[in-house]
């Protein structure tokens, strides 16, 4: 009778340890959802090659207890409104590009500077270098996910080839940042700020005979059938940014921060940059096969091309040390990170 008892309890105590394991497994757990914005079309890099097996990549550390929905194409929002898009909540997750929205990371734009990096995999490590000490402060508002940047800027024209620091003179062209604006101004080109949008429209209608961008927005912007000229000057990248709502952050249980901390990161932040550089790569090799002519300026005439644009480090400093930083302090950080990580 008591041999029966006991198997009778075993039982009804495996039942209970069954039933509880049931109620607090990681699959019964209540589902997050989250939704990421960006701009770009999804035949976009960084759509297929870094926001998908992000997701991807989250949905299957967290066992499928998160899950991340993307809204591509500007749906939630546009490169200048993202940030604030991102601020109320309408969408979790966005694609920020600073250099678009000035005024809100200050201590960032020294990431504009030009001729300071090698390619996107180098901006990458300056940022993560020097995150914490010189740039945490422009961030505090949201979650940072990951930095990556663009490859590096090269001129594209349709009619008249860039083949000496002359032929800048009089050009109306695009320029993506303030930065590029000004710099391009100094060479004698008339710059107008426009979205990488507009680029291919604005080609083909001639509104503007040139374009500030890189290789890798040949196809992707679909300005590969329009230009007919590309001057290589290795301006300089752009710095992005992937941001979360900081409450939307702060709500989530620990488990569903820890695979998107897992998933995110700087180890995310060189992937992106490996992939918009191999596209920049094959987009020039492309570019080679199609016919578009090449130009490379001479050492000197490049040069010329640094002296006229030396003026924009100290404006930077002097602009930066209004709005209260220590614009030299930062500037020397950045330069000296950029040597160290080269």
């Amino acid at each position: 009778m008591k041999t029966k008892f006991n198997k009778q309890k075993t039982f009804l105590l495996l039942i209970l340890l069954l039933l509880t394991f049931c109620i607090y497994s990681p699959a019964n757990a209540e589902t997050v959802n989250l939704k990421l914005a960006h701009f770009v079309p999804t035949m976009h890099v960084q759509h297929r090659e870094a926001f998908v097996p992000f997701v991807e990549n989250v949905e299957r550390l967290s066992n499928g207890s998160v899950q991340i929905k993307i809204y591509p194409g500007g749906q939630l929002g546009n490169p200048k409104n993202m940030v604030n898009n991102i601020k109320k909540g309408i969408t979790d997750i966005g694609f920020v590009i600073p250099s678009y929205v000035p005024g809100i990371f200050s201590r960032s734009g020294v990431f504009e500077m030009p001729f300071v990096f090698n390619d996107p995999e180098h901006v990458t490590r300056v940022m993560y270098d020097l995150f914490e000490d010189y740039f945490a402060a422009d961030y505090e508002d949201f979650k940072v996910l990951w930095f990556f940047s663009s490859p590096l800027s090269q001129v594209h024209t349709v009619k008249k080839p860039i083949k000496a620091i002359g032929d800048f003179a009089g050009m109306p062209i695009r320029a993506g940042g303030a930065t590029e604006t000004t710099a391009f101004r100094l060479l004698g080109a008339n710059t107008v700020g426009m979205d990488i949008k507009e680029m291919s429209i604005s080609l083909q209608k001639g509104v503007v005979d040139g374009v500030i961008t890189p290789y890798a927005a040949l196809k992707s912007h679909k300005i590969f059938d329009t230009v007919k000229h590309i001057t290589e000057v290795n301006f300089s990248g752009t710095l992005m940014v992937i941001l979360m709502n900081k409450n939307k952050w702060n709500q989530l249980p620990s488990s569903a921060k820890k695979v998107i901390d897992q998933a995110a990161g700087m180890q995310m932040g060189l992937i992106a940059s490996k992939a918009f550089l191999n596209e920049d790569i094959e987009n020039k090799n492309a570019a080679i096969e199609q016919g578009i002519q090449i130009h490379k300026l001479t050492p000197a005439e490049m040069d010329q091309i640094r002296s006229k644009m030396s003026g924009i480090y100290s404006s930077w400093v002097e602009s930066a040390n209004k709005n209260g930083l220590q614009g030299q302090k930062i500037l020397d950080a950045f330069l000296a990170s950029a040597e160290a990580n080269r």
